[in-house]
């Protein structure tokens, strides 16, 4: 008997804590909505609300009706503020400082409101603190904070149009395209330079970008933007899988003393996984090489 006392004593204690909970985060989108209302008002924004509780405005002046899919990659301008105006983040538009997106790739703030976007469209979007990052605090973000995002759609890309973009962008002409689907071009040649073959120790200067750049820190610590998320030199046996299938192709392809460029597909990349946190999944990589030795 007295166990069972205890039993229902427990029940009512963590029937009283869940009680506490709800109220707890009923207050929160309360206090959310009420926010959310003030701010619209005094703007005079006038805003559709989505079934997720999301506010929102659409302006599809420009658009061009493609919309993102799997692993498409959206290019864009954005801001992230409080609705008290403190920013959080945002590009540099005037400095054509585009953010990129592999659309499906992770979990993101961004997902929702770029469900509602299609190429060339823009966007103001309200996000109560559930749909963005919830009771996290982080620097200049309290925790339960109302969310707003700013929101221009520059492009949508498939891989197969960012494989192109690379050629026209680093002007590779008439490449070697090979049945796993690497673009190969030499670019310096070397006839006279020992050929690689499988099981030789390989010394290779590299430099690996993405189709869309990123703000990060240069050797003197300042700030840039840069496609580049690797460089430098290394050594690896050929033949034995220790790099990327399209780098390895383009490497087995090339004598001491050549360089080339290397348009790697993601499917002989890093796949559907990518290889966070550098390079997002279904990712098509350029590479430019040079073999430096054979040891």
């Amino acid at each position: 008997m007295k166990n069972l006392v205890y039993f229902f004593i427990g029940l009512s204690l963590v029937g009283g804590m869940s009680s506490c909970k709800f109220e707890e985060i009923n207050q929160t989108e309360s206090d959310n909505q009420k926010e959310i209302e003030d701010y619209m008002s005094r703007s005079n924004l006038k805003l559709q609300k989505s079934p997720e509780g999301m506010y929102y405005s659409i302006n599809a002046a420009k658009s061009t009706g493609k919309q993102a899919f799997n692993a498409d990659l959206i290019k864009f301008y954005y801001k992230m503020t409080l609705l008290d105006g403190t920013k959080i983040d945002s590009t540099a538009k005037t400095l054509g400082q585009l953010k990129g997106m592999v659309w499906g790739s992770n979990s993101s703030i961004l997902n929702l409101p770029m469900s509602f976007l299609k190429e060339g469209d823009s966007g103001i979007f309200i996000l109560p603190s559930a749909l963005a990052f919830g009771g996290n605090s982080y620097t200049d973000i309290p925790a339960f904070s109302v969310i707003k995002l700013e929101i221009d759609v520059v492009s949508i890309r498939t891989e197969a149009e960012q494989l192109k973009d690379f050629q026209t962008l680093y002007k590779i002409t008439s490449p070697e395209i090979l049945p796993s689907g690497l673009i190969f071009k030499k670019l310096v040649e070397n006839p006279k330079g020992a050929a690689i073959a499988g099981g030789q120790s390989v010394k290779v200067n590299y430099t690996g970008r993405l189709s869309y750049g990123n703000l990060k820190y240069d050797a003197a610590m300042k700030v840039i933007y840069d496609t580049a998320f690797d460089s430098g030199t290394f050594t690896y046996v050929a033949g034995t899988g220790g790099v990327i299938a399209g780098f390895e192709e383009g490497i087995l392809k090339m004598r001491v003393g050549e360089k080339a460029a290397l348009i790697i597909p993601s499917k002989i990349g890093y796949g559907a996984n990518g290889s966070p946190p550098t390079i997002p999944p279904n990712s098509p990589l350029y590479f430019e090489v040079e073999v430096v030795g054979v040891l």
